[in-house]
């Protein structure tokens, strides 16, 4: 049988229920609905005061996205931009974590002065973009870190795509986009070689979403009135990584390491160029740890490959002990680095230094006569070889052992 709910019960129950629902949207705390009422925590992570977009600024920013992410209260990560540019494979990390930030937190970019190079890729990827007056953004044309010459088609093209793809993602025009990266594609009203735009024709083009006198003014444009700023600082490890991946840091410890070691493996018995060696690819492999882009798996390889290169020395010929050796070696690198990219600029730079460095150190061994200690050297003093005195020989008879044509062996009666 059905059972009716007395009408006084009835009254009662559908507040009650209200009041319930209310309460679970309460605990829940979607930062979305938070942000929307206008109050919660801010993280900020700044790439100011000219710091370059790094390998180790890009670890740095995924602490950020993470803490914020695991912070109730946060409702956006706010990116402070006043950089000449950096390594884009670093800025492409941080434009991920601001494309796809957890949570559904809002994100902001703040230009504080300058955000040119790989800091306009960091720009395009929010999803609110304010300028402070004064400020610009653009002139992002990749160019080799090494060199400074523009990069092939390939590498632009890769750029390119990274940045119009942020660009429609956050509902920017992506001809704009690529006319930063892209000379040979400009817009029609550009009037630069590769264009750059100042904090007025940014929001006049809808590129960015306004101007904003400070990052406090840009956050309460974005619709949070009452909020807390929440920096994160550099731990001593990050800053110590972030040192040690700085690319030319990174290749100078990894020459010096190889070539202490090929030191050690010409001259045996010398044991500082063996520590120096042991120093530099600990160093390096460290600071890879460090940024989170290196384990045990490379450090294992890494040895591994030194073990067999050492094997391969005494061994005849050039076999699978040389060839194996330097595969898990180059693999350990490869796999240490930040980005694939990087890999083969250390890969490369190792084995060119390696090489010509290797072959000066040989010539000024041999020239200055070090080379001695490369082979072996007869300890014994007061002792000469003199021929044997045969004429006590001379009418004595003897039994011939071999041929005597016109000499052989034979034995005489002493």
């Amino acid at each position: 049988h059905l059972e009716v709910m007395p009408m006084r019960q009835r009254k009662a129950f559908w507040p009650a229920l209200a009041l319930l629902l209310g309460l679970m949207l309460t605990l829940a705390g979607a930062p979305g609905a938070r942000a929307e009422n206008g109050s919660g925590r801010v993280y900020v992570l700044r790439i100011d005061s000219g710091q370059a977009i790094d390998p180790g600024l890009a670890q740095f920013a995924d602490r950020v996205f993470d803490e914020a992410g695991a912070d109730p209260a946060a409702v956006a990560v706010a990116v402070v931009l006043d950089t000449p540019g950096g390594y884009v494979e670093s800025a492409a990390r941080i434009k991920d974590r601001l494309l796809h930030p957890p949570n559904g937190l809002k994100t902001i970019a703040y230009v504080e002065n300058s955000a040119v190079s790989a800091g306009a890729l960091i720009a395009t990827a929010a999803e609110y973009l304010y300028m402070h007056p004064g400020s610009v953004i653009g002139a992002a044309e990749p160019r080799n870190a090494f060199t400074g010459e523009a990069a092939d088609y390939k590498s632009l093209s890769v750029v390119v795509n990274y940045f119009t793809s942020a660009a429609i993602a956050r509902n920017r025009d992506p001809d704009v986009a690529r006319a930063f990266v892209d000379k040979d594609h400009p817009v029609p009203w550009q009037t630069d070689d590769l264009l750059t735009l100042d904090f007025r024709k940014a929001v006049e083009i809808g590129y960015a979403n306004g101007i904003a006198e400070s990052l406090e003014d840009a956050v309460r444009q974005v619709g949070v009135a009452r909020f807390e700023l929440v920096e994160p600082q550099w731990t001593f490890s990050e800053q110590v990584g972030r040192v040690l991946t700085t690319p030319w840091v990174a290749i100078l410890l990894l020459v010096a390491g190889v070539i202490a070691f090929g030191v050690e493996f010409l001259q045996p018995g010398l044991t500082g160029p063996a520590a120096l060696g042991i120093v530099c690819l600990t160093l390096f492999f460290l600071g890879n740890a460090l940024v989170g882009t290196a384990g045990w798996v490379e450090i294992a390889l890494a040895v591994s490959g030194l073990v067999l290169l050492g094997v391969e020395l005494f061994t005849p010929g050039f076999g699978i002990f040389g060839l194996a050796g330097i595969a898990a070696f180059g693999g350990a690198i490869f796999l240490a680095a930040p980005s694939a990219g990087l890999a083969w600029r250390y890969l490369t730079w190792t084995t060119v230094a390696f090489a010509v460095v290797l072959f000066a150190l040989i010539r000024a061994i041999s020239r200055r006569g070090l080379g001695k200690v490369l082979t072996l050297k007869d300890t014994a003093k007061d002792w000469s070889a003199q021929a044997e005195d045969r004429a006590r020989l001379v009418g004595r008879e003897g039994v011939s052992l071999t041929v005597l044509r016109p000499a052989g062996t034979a034995v005489f009666d002493d």
